[in-house]
């Protein structure tokens, strides 16, 4: 697997969890302008990751100690600046894991030229909770969206919404994949590198994100 610094989301901003339809705003007369804090917003260079949760249930994105619940049909949107690498694991609300989740990983670092370029990937090496897919400009370019919690054999059910990944401390390819339908499309086992995708042709500094087999 490819290796990611482990950071907290320090600067990976969660700019919250917004309705897939617009919601109407109400307004108040006052006799002075109402002041508001200006909107979290994208400087130029970060890179936006965009979540929707196409999921049957909401789920948990978590990082270190920052944690983000989003609804069925609503999204996230992550801004991530020059410098950060990290993970974001992903599971069904209600669920406790520790170290058994989908894994959406990424370092957003400079190259020679000084100029921060992404790497990313799906990862199911710890354990699978969550399908997650990610696509550019309409065309899946990472991720898979499978659900392995219904065929996964009993001895390695967490609970029924996690699935432990036999081939997490294990090296080469397993004879017997048990993730094999997202075998280079997300890390399946370590060594599954044809699944790290850099510098994504047409999203250079934006990506759209999906969880659920509906992605």
């Amino acid at each position: 697997m490819r290796t990611v610094a482990s950071q907290a989301l320090v600067g990976m901003c969660f700019l919250g969890a917004a309705s897939a339809a617009p919601k109407s705003v109400s307004t108040t007369t006052a006799s002075t302008p109402l002041v508001t804090p200006p909107p979290l917003l994208p400087r130029d260079g970060d890179f936006v990751i965009t979540l929707a949760n196409l999921h049957t249930a909401a789920i948990m994105t978590a990082n270190g100690d920052q944690q983000a619940i989003v609804a069925p049909q609503e999204t996230n949107i992550f801004v991530i600046p020059t410098g950060w690498s990290g993970r974001v694991a992903m599971y069904e609300q209600g669920y406790v894991i520790s170290d058994r989740a989908s894994l959406l990983e990424a370092s957003f670092l400079a190259d020679s030229s000084g100029d921060a370029v992404m790497a990313i990937d799906v990862s199911y090496v710890d354990a699978f909770t969550v399908p997650i897919v990610c696509k550019c400009n309409g065309e899946v370019a990472l991720g898979c969206n499978v659900d392995f919690n219904p065929t996964c054999p009993q001895d390695l059910k967490l609970n029924d919404k996690t699935c432990m990944n036999p081939y997490r401390d294990e090296q080469g390819v397993p004879s017997d994949n048990i993730f094999g339908a997202c075998a280079g499309m997300a890390y399946t086992y370590p060594t599954d590198d044809q699944a790290s995708k850099m510098d994504i042709p047409g999203c250079s500094r934006n990506l759209d994100c999906c969880v659920g087999t509906a992605c």
